[in-house]
C-alpha cells in the first residue's frame, strides 16, 4: 500500500513539473513581473476577505458534523487543524486529512476513526458538488456554444488510462487489506466498522439548511476567488461572469489532482490555456495563473504556520 502511494506521489510530481515546464518554457518572467507590477493590487483585499470567509465556512460546516454525532469541537481548534492540514497537503497531498484527525485526537481525544468519518463525509459532499458544477458548466458551454471544457477533454484522455489503472490497483489493495483485517485483526475490523457506522450517522445532519448553506458559501467563495482576480488586469477585466465560472471549474478540477504544492503546474496550465481561448494573451494569462495560485499558496503557508505556532503554545504537550 505504501509503495502504491509513493509511486502515485512520484508520478503526479513528475506530471506537475512537466506541466510547469510546458506552461512557462517560452515565458519571459521579466515581462510577467512587469504585468503583475502594473496590475490593480487593491483586488487582493476582497480576495483575502473571501478566502478567510471560506476557511470560516469550512470550520463551521465541520463543526456541524461533530454536533450531529454529539461531540463538541471548538472552532479555534478546528481552524488550527484545518490550517495545518492544508499545509501538510501542500507538501504531501491527502496526508493533511490524516493530520487533521491526529491533531484532534491529541488535543481532545477524539477517536481517529470518528474524525476521519467526518472528513470523508466532507470530501464526499464536495465531490458531489463538483459533479453537479461540472454538469452545470457543460450545460452552460452548450448554451453559450463554447468549447473551453471540450478543449481540455483531449488532455484528460492522455492520463485517463494510467489514472484508471492506479484507481483499480488501489481498490484491489484496499479490498484485499480489508479482508485480511477482518480475518486476522479483530481490533482493526471493529475500528473500520465504527468508521463506516459514523459515516452513515452523519447523513442525519443537524441543521441541514445551515450545512448546505455553508457548502454553497464555500463554492461561491471558490468562484469569487477566481472572478475577483480578473479585475487586476485591463486585459481580463472585460471577461464575463460565465467565463470566470468556466475557469473556476477547470481550476478546481486541476486542484483536485494530488500534485504537490497545491497542484502547481496543472493549475497554471488550465488557467493560462483557458484564458488564451477566451482571447486573453498568454502573457496576461500566465500572470493571472501565477497571481491566483501564488496568493492562495501564501495564505496556505501563513495560515498553516500560524495555526501550528498557536497550537504549539496552546498545547505544547500535544505537538
Amino acid at each position: 500500500m505504501k509503495y502504491l502511494i509513493f509511486l502515485q506521489s512520484i508520478l503526479f510530481a513528475c506530471l506537475g513539473v512537466f506541466l510547469l515546464y510546458y506552461t512557462f518554457n517560452k515565458t519571459n518572467f521579466v515581462e510577467i513581473a512587469t504585468v503583475i507590477k502594473q496590475g490593480n493590487h487593491w483586488v487582493m483585499i476582497p480576495v483575502l476577505f473571501v478566502s478567510v470567509l471560506v476557511y470560516y465556512a469550512r470550520v463551521k460546516r465541520w463543526q456541524l458534523l461533530f454536533e450531529t454525532i454529539h461531540m463538541k469541537a471548538p472552532a479555534n481548534y478546528l481552524f488550527a487543524a484545518l490550517g495545518i492540514g492544508y499545509l501538510v497537503n501542500f507538501a504531501v497531498p491527502r496526508l493533511g486529512e490524516i493530520t487533521r484527525a491526529l491533531i484532534l485526537k491529541r488535543t481532545h481525544q477524539f477517536p481517529l476513526n470518528t474524525t476521519l468519518s467526518t472528513i470523508i463525509f466532507e470530501r464526499t459532499i464536495d465531490t458531489l458538488c463538483l459533479v453537479i458544477i461540472l454538469i452545470i458548466a457543460f450545460f452552460l458551454e452548450w448554451l453559450y456554444k463554447g468549447n473551453i471544457l471540450t478543449h481540455f477533454v483531449k488532455y484528460a484522455d492522455i492520463f485517463t488510462a494510467n489514472k484508471l489503472l492506479l484507481i483499480l490497483l488501489f481498490l484491489i489493495v484496499l479490498i484485499a487489506g480489508y479482508l485480511v483485517i477482518l480475518k486476522f485483526n479483530s481490533k482493526m475490523a471493529i475500528w473500520m466498522k465504527e468508521l463506516v457506522q459514523t459515516f452513515f450517522k452523519l447523513t442525519a445532519i443537524k441543521h441541514k439548511t445551515l450545512f448546505f448553506g455553508e457548502t454553497i458559501a464555500i463554492w461561491l467563495g471558490f468562484y469569487l476567488m477566481t472572478y475577483l482576480w480578473f479585475f487586476m488586469f485591463a486585459e481580463s477585466i472585460s471577461l464575463s461572469a460565465y467565463q470566470a465560472f468556466q475557469v473556476m471549474v477547470l481550476g478546481v478540477v486541476a486542484r483536485s489532482l494530488p500534485i504537490q504544492a497545491g497542484s502547481a503546474g496543472a493549475y497554471h496550465f488550465v488557467v493560462s490555456q483557458s484564458l488564451l481561448l477566451f482571447g486573453v494573451s498568454l502573457l496576461t494569462g500566465n500572470a493571472l495563473a501565477i497571481v491566483i495560485h501564488g496568493f492562495q499558496t501564501i495564505l496556505t503557508l501563513v495560515f498553516g504556520f500560524c495555526a501550528y505556532i498557536w497550537l504549539f503554545f496552546k498545547n505544547r504537550q500535544y505537538v
